[in-house]
C-alpha cells in the first residue's frame, strides 16, 4: 500500500502541474488514478469465472463488452457525432474478429479463455488508445475538419509502430520480461512478445479504418434522417 501511495503521489503531482498550465488534465487524470485500483480489484475478483469460460460464444460475449466500454471512451475525443461510439466499438470488435482468431488457427495462442481473453483486451486497449487519437485529430477547427483521415491515421499509428522499431533496444516489454522471469528461454519470449507486437499494430490499423467507415456511413445516416 505504501508504494501504491508513493507511486500516486506522482500522479497527484503531474495533475497539479498540468492544472497549473490550464491543460485541462488534471481532473481525467485524478479520476482515472482512482478508477484504475478498483477496476484491477473487481478484476481480480472475477478472473478465475472469467478464464473458466469454456463456451466461444462467451469469450466473445467478454469481448464485445470490452469493445463497447472502449468505444464509449474512445467517443469522448468526438462529440461532434452521437453515433462515435457505435462506430468505434464495432472497429474494435472487428480489429478482434480478424486478429484474434487467426493466431488461433496457426497455432502462436491457445484456444482458451486464460489466452483469449487477456489478448481481446490489449487489442481492445489499444485499438481503443489508436482510436482516441484518430477521432482528436478529426476533430473540426473553425467549422472545418482540421486534418483528413490519412493524416489522422497517421498520427494514430504513430505510438504503436515507435514500440516496435525500438522494441529490445530501448524498451522491454511486459510479456517478455514475464516469460523470461517465469523460466521460459529468451528466445520463446521473444517470439511471443513478436506475435502480440505484431497484432497490436495490425489490430490497430484496422480498428481506426474500420471505425473511420462507420462514422462516414451512419453519419450519411443521421444526416438523411
Amino acid at each position: 500500500m505504501t508504494m501504491i501511495m508513493a507511486a500516486w503521489l506522482l500522479l497527484a503531482g503531474v495533475s497539479l502541474w498540468a492544472h497549473r498550465q490550464s491543460l485541462d488534465l488534471s481532473k481525467s487524470i485524478l479520476i482515472a488514478s482512482v478508477r484504475a485500483p478498483l477496476q484491477l480489484v473487481l478484476l481480480a475478483l472475477v478472473l478465475h469465472w472469467l478464464f473458466d469460460i469454456q463456451s466461444h460464444w462467451g469469450q466473445a460475449g467478454i469481448i464485445i463488452g470490452f469493445s463497447i466500454l472502449a468505444g464509449h471512451n474512445a467517443a469522448s475525443f468526438f462529440d461532434r457525432f452521437s453515433h462515435a461510439w457505435i462506430a468505434a466499438s464495432i472497429g474494435l470488435m472487428v480489429s478482434c474478429a480478424v486478429t484474434l482468431p487467426w493466431l488461433v488457427f496457426v497455432g502462436a495462442f491457445e484456444n482458451t479463455s486464460r489466452s483469449i481473453i487477456p489478448l481481446g483486451s490489449m487489442v481492445v486497449a489499444n485499438g481503443m488508445n489508436a482510436i482516441s487519437i484518430m477521432y482528436e485529430r478529426l476533430k473540426p477547427v473553425g467549422g472545418q475538419q482540421a486534418v483528413t483521415i490519412k493524416e489522422g491515421l497517421h498520427t494514430a499509428m504513430i505510438s504503436p509502430i515507435n514500440t516496435l522499431k525500438i522494441v529490445g533496444l530501448v524498451h522491454m516489454p511486459g510479456i517478455f520480461v514475464g516469460m523470461v522471469l517465469a523460466g521460459s528461454t529468451v528466445f520463446v519470449a521473444a517470439s511471443a512478445q513478436l506475435v502480440v507486437l505484431y497484432m497490436i499494430v495490425a489490430s490497430s490499423f484496422t480498428a481506426c479504418v474500420v471505425s473511420f467507415l462507420m462514422v462516414e456511413y451512419l453519419h450519411k445516416g443521421e444526416v438523411g434522417s
